[in-house]
């Protein structure tokens, strides 16, 4: 019987993903087009399904897309849960990604929103040192874990945020979606990135409260010998900024990268050092 190297498939994937972009970039696709954009998305999707499996377990993997799937569901289909009204401004999806739910939010969008949330997730998770090597629930709560969760959960918001910083920009030039009041960074208004910050903020905080109810704790790759493959997220977080960078010049909003590079870098780089740091302890 053939045994499967799950880090491996991973790898292929991504070297996959990889060919897949270059013969979109030859062919001249734009990264709009509903079927390229879900040939990435699957690549994106089944590398994380994965890696969940082995960190979270295919139980609680299945609860965590359930949750973000939902959550940003909701969050896009009621323009923030109304603040729209608030601000007199809404978001508006054009027809390039496809069927929408109610005509309004493409079916796509919530997977990607719990794709990425995935990596950012993880990487707060590494950062604060909360991967274990099993999946038992060591975790004190008090009203501190409480206070603590929600700082990580605005952090994942900022992890999240500054991948938009490219994304955002990028969609929008190619007409994937926009706004109906002017915006002041790239026709996007600077608000947006507050639900940015938000949705993470909110997912974190209930999905760890799910964690702690179920008594799991999301483990490192590998176990006791916490394998680089845990890393993976990373790559696929930088991944991401690779992809919308080539599209960015592609479009001619150059500028863009900028903003994204540092804020994303910077992410990568902490997280990277965390892991070897808790690592070697």
């Amino acid at each position: 019987m053939v045994k499967f190297n799950s880090n491996l498939i991973m790898t292929f994937l991504l070297f996959t993903a990889g060919i897949y972009l270059i013969l979109g970039l030859i062919l001249n696709i734009p990264l709009s087009e509903t079927m390229f954009i879900t040939g990435l998305t699957l690549f994106f999707l089944i590398i994380v399904v994965i890696h969940g499996w082995k960190t979270l377990g295919p139980r609680e993997l299945l609860v965590f897309f359930l949750i973000a799937y939902s959550l940003t569901l909701i969050y896009e289909f009621t323009d923030g849960l109304g603040f729209d009204k608030f601000v007199n401004c809404r978001s508006y999806y054009s027809d390039l990604l496809g069927p929408k739910f109610f005509g309004k939010v493409p079916y796509i969008i919530p997977l990607v929103w719990s794709i990425s949330l995935y990596c950012a997730f993880t990487m707060t998770n590494i950062i604060f040192n909360r991967l274990r090597t099993t999946h038992k629930f060591e975790e004190i709560v008090t009203g501190k874990w409480f206070l603590k969760i929600f700082g990580m959960g605005a952090i994942t918001g900022f992890i999240m945020a500054s991948w938009d910083l490219i994304t955002d920009p990028v969609m929008v030039k190619m007409g994937a979606w926009g706004w109906t009041c002017e915006g002041h960074y790239f026709d996007i208004p600077i608000w947006n990135y507050e639900v940015w910050i938000e949705i993470p903020l909110v997912f974190f905080v209930i999905y760890n409260y799910y964690i702690y109810r179920v008594k799991k704790s999301q483990s490192y790759i590998g176990g006791e010998k916490k394998s680089v493959y845990t890393l993976f997220v990373v790559i696929l977080y930088l991944g991401l900024l690779i992809l919308y960078s080539i599209y960015a010049l592609y479009v001619e909003i150059v500028y863009a990268i900028p903003f994204a590079a540092i804020t994303m870098g910077t992410f990568a780089v902490i997280t990277v050092v965390q892991f070897y740091r808790y690592r070697l302890k």
